[in-house]
């Protein structure tokens, strides 16, 4: 069955009643196509905090008239669960993923509508984002070291295919999409509650380029990004990126796969990673013990987290790597 032409927008909302407002009226206020359909869908991941019904308020109160809203109810805590909910219920062929602290430009609805009909093995569309802070707000002296942690800065210096986009404001083909996810379950696992595992995002775009297909950025796709100020300390970095070096190994084989190399892993191709990834540790340790030591906000810190937890992941998973690096094969080949 084809999907109905327009754009479903998927917001997934965790206690999310404080942001919603600009991300909504930013939605309301879009420049639209009107021979295009477009709705938006609250997933309320098992808020506490009356986020559906400050949703509905929001929307009735400003909508203009040319946006659907659904808003919907999932159970089931995590990122994963909240997107794929959302999925299931969009109605139409293009899909963009709205952070509830996303404020897309008045035209993106409308330049990801243009982008997908032009580039016709495009299969996810990303953009930049621009920090925006609360007023007051004084950025950390560190925030410039680590900005595209926090989806925000562009990707390439003009449009072009890259390897990857930013979750926050993705857009994705559904069709693609359910192929992609057809064939076997995401093997990573993306936010849930207060855990801040990653890398749903960056999975769809390694799937997507495993079938064949590009994955576009365009800085005519632009959205500011909010960023509240408890998300903008050091111990908050810490565990994003604890988050995303426990995400590492598996994009790792996606990218052996991608490369042709090998057809399948040697027996110890994670004893191998694990010692290299201690070695670093340990050989840089005394150096960047000393830099983070000194101060708060040392990128030495933030590599040697990264170096630790991703020995540990290799050193964990050990011979099941294998059986991953296998499977990711196996869905390659079932992809072409």
């Amino acid at each position: 069955m084809v999907n109905k032409p327009g754009v479903s927008v998927i917001i997934c909302c965790y206690n999310s009643s404080l942001l919603l407002e600009q991300t909504l009226l930013h939605i309301i206020t879009q420049k639209t196509d009107e021979d295009v359909n477009y709705e938006v869908i609250i997933v309320d991941n098992a808020s506490t905090d009356g986020t559906q019904q400050k949703a509905k308020e929001i929307w009735y109160k400003n909508n203009q008239g040319n946006i659907n809203l659904n808003v919907i109810f999932e159970p089931t805590p995590g990122l994963a669960n909240a997107r794929q909910r959302g999925i299931n219920e969009a109605k139409y062929e293009y899909l963009v993923f709205c952070d509830d602290d996303n404020r897309l430009d008045e035209y993106y609805l409308s330049n990801v509508v243009k982008l997908f009909n032009t580039h016709a093995n495009a299969a996810v569309l990303g953009g930049n984002g621009t920090a925006d802070f609360a007023k007051g707000f004084v950025q950390p002296t560190w925030f410039k070291a680590f900005y595209q942690s926090y989806a925000t800065g562009a990707l390439a210096a003009n449009e072009g295919v890259v390897s990857s986009v930013y979750g926050a404001g993705m857009a994705v083909r559904k069709s693609v999409l359910k192929q992609l996810a057809g064939m076997c379950p995401m093997l990573l696992a993306d936010r849930k509650q207060k855990q801040l595992t990653s890398g749903g995002d960056t999975e769809i775009c390694l799937r997507a380029r495993l079938a064949g297909y590009q994955i576009l950025y365009s800085p005519e796709l632009t959205f500011k990004h909010f960023l509240v100020p408890q998300r903008l300390t050091w111990p908050y970095l810490k565990k994003l990126h604890i988050g995303l070096a426990k995400s590492y190994m598996v994009i790792n084989l996606y990218e052996l796969a991608l490369n042709n190399l090998p057809a399948k892993l040697p027996p110890f191709y994670w004893l191998k990673k694990t010692i290299y990834y201690w070695g670093i540790f340990f050989k840089y340790w005394p150096k960047h013990f000393a830099a983070y030591k000194k101060k708060e906000g040392a990128i030495e810190e933030i590599r040697h987290l990264m170096w630790k937890h991703i020995a540990l992941v290799y050193m964990a998973s050990n011979f099941k790597t294998i059986a991953i690096y296998r499977q990711i094969i196996e869905l390659k080949n079932n992809l072409k």
